[in-house]
C-alpha cells in the first residue's frame, strides 16, 4: 500500500485504530472514535486496566465515559490488548503515553522510548503514527523518526508517516471536547499531515483542523499550558501582595472583572496538575537564556507552603503545634471535580504537614477515605486544598460542630472568606487589615 491509498482509506472510513497507552488521554479518544464507527485497538501494559476496560469499567472520572465505553463494547468497535504484536493489523497508531520530568527537572523520554521499542517491530508498511503525548518541541523530528529508522528497515515519509497531533482536552470532559474542540496536525510532510487531518476528522466532520508542521504544533501545546500557567501565577502574586496590603485578592479581582472586557484575571488558588507544572520545563529545555516561566514554577509551587506557614503561625498564637495536630485536609485531586493526583498541590500539602508532624486526615469525595465528617472531628485545623463541588455548601459554622472550638480553618481557593464571625478563617490573598 502507498501513502496516497491510506489516505483514501481514511477518507472512506475503512481503516483501524491503535492506541498505545489507554489512560486518560487514549481511553477517551479511542471511545471518542469507536461512537463514530472506526475499529479502535487500545493497548496499555498494564493488565489490570486492560481488564477494566474490557468489563466495561472506566479506571478514572470521565462524565458520560462508562455509558459510552460500555456502548462501544457492546457495538464491537472496541477492543483492548497487552500485546502490542497486534498493532501490525493496524492503519493508525496514536501514541499517548506520560510524559514526566527526572529527579534532575529534564523531560525523561523513558515511557516515549519504551513505547517505540514494543511498537517498531510490529510496524509493517504503510502506517501512519500520530504522536499525541505533550513533548518537547522537535521530539517528532528528533527523536521518534531517528529511533524508528535506526530499529526497522522501513523509511519514514515512505512507509511510515508520522505527525504531531496534541491532546487539548480537559480532564474529566474528554469526550465532550473530543467533539467540538478545534485540532493542530503538523506532519513531517504533506501525505503524513492529509492522513492525519483525515483521521481527525471523524470525530466530527464540521471539526475545525489547523495544519502545521510538527514543532509548531508541539510548540502549541506548550504555549497553550505555560500561558494558563503563568496566568496563574500571577494571580497568586497578586494574592500574596493583597495579604501584604490587608486586603481581599478576590474582592480586588472581582473589581477588575466584573464589567471590564479587559479583565479576565483568574482568583488565586493552588496550581498544580500533569500539565501545566511541567510543561515549562519541556518548553525550556533547550534554552540557556533567564526567562520568567520558572520564576512562575516556583512561585505556584510556593503556594503550598505559604498557606501552611500561615497555618503554623496561627496555631502558634494559640499555644499549638502543627506537630502532634489533628489536621483535616479536604480534597486531594488538582482541581476541582477530578479524580487525577497527577502533581496535585494537595498532595503537597498532605506531604507538608506529615513531615511537619501533623496527624494529617484526609476526605474526598472521588476515592475511599474518610468521610468528611469524620476527618474533620475533633480537628485543630481543617484545610479546604481541592475546590470540590461537594464542599461548595460545607460552612465554617457547619465544620466549627465536629472540630475543637480553637479550630484554624484554612481556606486555599477563598470559598469561606465571607465568615460568620465565629471562625478563624485563613485564606489565599485575604491579609489582615492594621
Amino acid at each position: 500500500m502507498k501513502p496516497e491509498e491510506l489516505l483514501e482509506k481514511v477518507r472512506s472510513g475503512k481503516f483501524r485504530i491503535g492506541i498505545v497507552g489507554m489512560g486518560r488521554v487514549g481511553l477517551p479518544l479511542g471511545i471518542a472514535f469507536a461512537r463514530k464507527g472506526i475499529d479502535v485497538l487500545g493497548v496499555d501494559l498494564d493488565e489490570r486496566r486492560v481488564s477494566m476496560v474490557k468489563a466495561g469499567e472506566v479506571p478514572f472520572n470521565e462524565s458520560g465515559g462508562q455509558e459510552a465505553l460500555r456502548g462501544v463494547l457492546a457495538a464491537g468497535k472496541l477492543a483492548m490488548t497487552a500485546d502490542s504484536a497486534e498493532l501490525r493489523d493496524v492503519d493508525v497508531i496514536f501514541i499517548t503515553v506520560g510524559t514526566s520530568l527526572n529527579t534532575e527537572m529534564r523531560v525523561d523520554y523513558s515511557q516515549v522510548r519504551s513505547a517505540l521499542e514494543r511498537l517498531c517491530p510490529h510496524l509493517r508498511p504503510v502506517q501512519l503514527i500520530l504522536m499525541r503525548s505533550t513533548v518537547s518541541p522537535g521530539t517528532l523530528e528528533k527523536i521518534v523518526k531517528p529511533f524508528i529508522e535506526a530499529h526497522t528497515e522501513l523509511k519514514v515519509g515512505k512507509d511510515i508517516l508520522l505527525c504531531s497531533a496534541p491532546e487539548r482536552i480537559a480532564a474529566g470532559h474528554a469526550l465532550e471536547e473530543l467533539e467540538t474542540l478545534p485540532e493542530i496536525v503538523g506532519g513531517i510532510d504533506a501525505v503524513s499531515t492529509s492522513v492525519a487531518e483525515g483521521v481527525m476528522r471523524w470525530l466530527n466532520q464540521a471539526k475545525q483542523i489547523h495544519t502545521t508542521d510538527p514543532v509548531s504544533a508541539e510548540l502549541a501545546k506548550l504555549f497553550t499550558n505555560v500561558y494558563r500557567y503563568v496566568t496563574f501565577a500571577v494571580a497568586n502574586e497578586f494574592a500574596l501582595l493583597a495579604e501584604h496590603y490587608g486586603r481581599d485578592a478576590h474582592e480586588i479581582i472581582h473589581l477588575i472583572n466584573d464589567g471590564y472586557l479587559r479583565g479576565g484575571i483568574p482568583y488565586p488558588g493552588p496550581c498544580g496538575g500533569p500539565c501545566l507544572a511541567k510543561d515549562g520545563y519541556l518548553l525550556l529545555e533547550e534554552i540557556s537564556f533567564p526567562d520568567f516561566i520558572l520564576t512562575a514554577w516556583k512561585l505556584n509551587e510556593g503556594i503550598p507552603y505559604h498557606m501552611i506557614k500561615r497555618l503554623r503561625d496561627a496555631l502558634q498564637e494559640r499555644g499549638k503545634t502543627i506537630a502532634g495536630a489533628k489536621v483535616a485536609v479536604l480534597g486531594m485531586g488538582f482541581k476541582a471535580d477530578n479524580d487525577d493526583l497527577r502533581q496535585s498541590p494537595a498532595l503537597r500539602i498532605q506531604e507538608i504537614l506529615r513531615i511537619e508532624g501533623a496527624d494529617v486526615a484526609v476526605t474526598d469525595p472521588f476515592y475511599d477515605t474518610l468521610s468528611l465528617d469524620e476527618a474533620v472531628a475533633d480537628a485543630d485545623a481543617v484545610v479546604l486544598a481541592t475546590n470540590h463541588t461537594a464542599y461548595r455548601h460545607v460552612t465554617t459554622s457547619d465544620l466549627l460542630e465536629r472540630t475543637k472550638p480553637d479550630c484554624v480553618f484554612v481556606d486555599c481557593w477563598g470559598q469561606w472568606r465571607s465568615s460568620d464571625g465565629k471562625a478563624s478563617v485563613l485564606t489565599l490573598g485575604r491579609g489582615v487589615r492594621s
